[in-house]
């Protein structure tokens, strides 16, 4: 194992292949990595540090591009309907990044931003800043509207499917806005909310407050019911399918409770739950411990594995492929931080399909709970190629207009079979087989999957001729028009 510790030492990813609940890869940057990552497509990884930068692994942990703002990134990155990815940074940006790296663009608030944006369906960009000013930005990058509150704003806002924006408040307000920034409600709680939103089926909103109370308030403004807990409810709480609320506390313990706010479990950790639980397609939850642990917990409460990551804050995120991602950060033996992006393997196949069941609703951190739209497939233009050429298919051209494609499979229907090459990514290829005639026609269909789980397909064909670049009439051909024709009087 000494290449693995020679790895991390280089900050490089740290590879150890395993069963569930062990770590597959991880990368050291900065000294706290609190942020929450987001996902796109096939598996780019988004992660800010408190070293400045906002990086982009691929899914084997190799960082693929860093963007440097002017202060710690606290604040988790959302990815739009384009690929652009957006952060803020406690410089006091909202910063707007190209896919590349290159930024597109950024937007200047009054004090640090730790909120993390949300994305409207129409691009528009909602977040707080600690100059308590909640701003909505276009998605060219210029302001839309703002609205004072009375606090800093460091909870991450939620869009829900009538275009409502909820977000929390020092001022231990939780607000309702409509889209052009109006007042529809504001509801009090006992302290600072820093605690991010989450809106369940009915449209009910959960939200933890200083108070020690996680509050469920009515769409119109009304509290529901609130459900004491034995520390500061900063965790930010997911809504799972089967009418069960799941919300982590600084008392040290996850809680499981009804639609009438009532506990079902509570399961105790070492620290406190600042970590909004994941709930994944296997009914597990994931969540994290600033007292070490990283946490699967059955939906009845039992254990089901525990790994020591150091303590954290970040929220986990799951991938389609069963790979979740959480940041983590802890002190070295010299006293020096470290900052860790950890890929940890699970037996779940992407999140549960409920109403909000993780940090900012899905992978893409959009931070509303809009009604998903399919994806559309597009595997490229047919083409014309000769036997034994290299062929690529290219499927990049899909797109997803709401919560981002999860995966690309590609398989042929139709002609001599061929060798595909990366079938399970946007771009495959292969060798183009012999023509057994003059032409032979070979059809493939690419089939792309969103983030909940909506497919889209298209097919291209490809047209091999035999290659007879060599014959003697081809080259005759080919002669004529690099040999001028001379009269040799015949």
């Amino acid at each position: 194992m000494v290449w693995f510790f020679w790895l991390w030492m280089l900050g490089g990813p740290a590879v150890a292949l395993g069963q569930v609940g062990t770590i597959v890869w991880e990368v050291t940057r900065g000294g706290r990595i609190d942020s929450s990552p987001a996902i796109l497509g096939e598996g780019t990884v988004y992660i800010g540090s408190d070293d400045d930068f906002l990086y982009a692994f691929d899914a084997d942990g190799i960082e693929k591009w860093r963007f440097q703002t002017g202060a710690d990134i606290l604040s988790s990155p959302s990815v739009g309907s384009d690929g652009a990815v957006y952060v803020g940074s406690n410089d006091g940006n909202l910063y707007a990044v190209e896919p590349d790296g290159a930024e597109r663009w950024r937007f200047q608030t009054g004090g640090a931003v730790r909120s993390s944006p949300a994305v409207g369906p129409d691009g528009t960009l909602y977040v707080g800043s600690d100059d308590g000013v909640f701003y909505a930005v276009n998605s060219d990058g210029t302001q839309k509207w703002r609205f004072v509150t009375g606090g800093a704003i460091s909870s991450s806002p939620a869009v829900d499917r009538d275009g409502v924006i909820y977000f929390g408040s020092s001022d231990d307000f939780l607000y309702a806005l409509d889209l052009d920034g109006g007042q529809v409600w504001r509801f009090r709680t006992g302290d600072d909310v820093l605690s991010s939103p989450a809106v369940g089926a009915e449209g009910t909103v959960y939200v933890g407050s200083n108070d020690n109370f996680l509050h469920a308030v009515t769409p119109e403004g009304d509290l529901l019911w609130r459900f004491e807990t034995g520390g500061d409810v900063r965790s930010s709480p997911a809504a799972a399918d089967d009418d069960v609320i799941y919300v982590g506390s600084d008392d040290g313990f996850l809680y499981a409770l009804n639609q009438n706010g009532v506990e079902i479990w509570r399961f105790a950790t070492a620290g406190p739950v600042r970590s909004a639980p994941a709930v994944g397609s296997d009914g597990k939850i994931y969540f994290g411990s600033r007292g070490v642990n990283l946490y699967a917990v059955y939906p009845d409460g039992e254990e089901r594995w525990r790994l020591a990551l150091n303590g954290t804050s970040s929220s986990p995120v799951i991938a389609r492929d069963g790979a979740l991602y959480i940041g983590s950060h802890a002190v070295g033996s010299q006293g020096n931080r470290i900052g860790r992006l950890f890929a940890v393997e699970t037996d779940a196949e992407g999140l549960d399909i409920s109403p909000w069941p993780m940090f900012r609703h899905d992978i893409r951190h959009t931070g509303r709970n809009t009604e998903n739209l399919g994806p559309t497939a597009e595997a490229g233009p047919d083409q014309d190629v000769v036997d034994g050429e290299g062929v690529t298919l290219d499927g990049a051209a899909s797109t997803d207009p709401d919560f981002g494609i999860a995966t690309f499979r590609w398989r042929q229907i139709e002609g001599a079979s061929v060798d595909l090459s990366n079938a399970d990514t946007a771009i495959a290829d292969f060798i183009a087989p012999a023509a057994d005639e003059d032409e032979a026609v070979l059809v493939f269909e690419l089939t792309v999957t969103d983030t909940r789980g909506l497919t889209d397909t298209d097919t291209v064909s490809v047209s091999v001729e035999e290659d007879d670049s060599f014959c003697f009439i081809r080259a005759l051909q080919s002669w004529e028009v690099l040999i001028p024709t001379a009269d040799f009087g015949i």
